[in-house]
């Protein structure tokens, strides 16, 4: 069942046509892996499911991206409140500069707590623990942080800090949540923890993940999209875009005769 569907994206950035006439649906409950070579437009494809290509001076977005039912960018919609809906976590962990804790805590307190009904609430000093003490969990950090909340969020690894960007993201209850390469800097360790965090995810979220590795979208992705210099070249099952591609220019992708 689609929860976002986009129809003819077009994004420019001055004279730069970034994306053409990009249509696609995306699942629910899904993890969409986007492959492609660097400067394919991966990122600025998924920075569009939240807005955050709004921030980039001179960039225009023409189509529809549906989200429930709704056009986000139709002209009555904040930015803000889609953001909420659907969070994102970046290539390298960028964590706050501040406490464990509080950067779990830091969007809860600014925006509310989300309640059944979708309006958001001010959040006590206990459900604030509560919230930190659940997303914590849900991003597998929980029992290796729990003893040190109160530490600087730098003083995690690598690994710990890109799940701690997770459970920042999963405070405010995202219904979808982006990843931009979330691995790309992470040693395979600590990569293998986010790829089966990924999986357990999805049963609750619906994930889109850009990932330059393969083998990454072939172990975690239901669904795989291929972007050529801006265009959706293909898109479909996992299985079947890496084994029997309809394309020639997936094909030469895949099996690394293109990078």
């Amino acid at each position: 069942m689609p929860i976002i569907e986009i129809k003819d994206l077009n994004v420019h950035f001055g004279e730069n046509h970034a994306l053409k006439n990009v249509t696609m649906s995306l699942d629910k409950n899904q993890i969409t892996a986007i492959i492609g070579p660097s400067g394919c437009g991966k990122s600025t494809y998924i920075r569009c499911i939240n807005r955050m290509n709004d921030l980039i001076p001179g960039c225009k977005v023409e189509g529809e991206i549906v989200v429930d039912g709704s056009n986000i960018y139709a002209k009555d919609v904040d930015p803000v409140d889609i953001r909420k809906k659907i969070g994102m976590v970046f290539q390298k962990p960028n964590p706050f500069p501040k406490s464990i804790f509080e950067n779990v805590a830091y969007a809860p307190k600014i925006h509310g707590l989300v309640q059944k009904d979708g309006k958001s609430k001010k959040a006590t000093k206990n459900e604030l623990e509560e919230t930190v003490e659940w997303s914590l969990r849900r991003a597998a950090l929980w029992e290796e942080v729990k003893d040190r909340l109160g530490k600087s969020a730098y003083t995690l690894s690598g690994g710990q800090q890109q799940r701690l960007c997770i459970a920042r993201a999963l405070a405010i209850k995202p219904e979808i949540i982006l990843f931009d390469e979330p691995c790309s800097a992470l040693d395979p360790i600590a990569t293998a923890k986010i790829e089966d965090l990924l999986i357990d995810l999805k049963k609750d979220y619906t994930v889109v993940i850009v990932t330059h590795n393969m083998q990454q979208a072939a172990r975690v992705s239901d669904k795989t999209a291929y972007f050529y210099i801006g265009e959706l070249i293909e898109y479909g099952i996992t299985e079947q875009i890496f084994e029997k591609p309809t394309k020639e220019l997936t094909e030469k992708y895949i099996t690394g005769r293109m990078g």
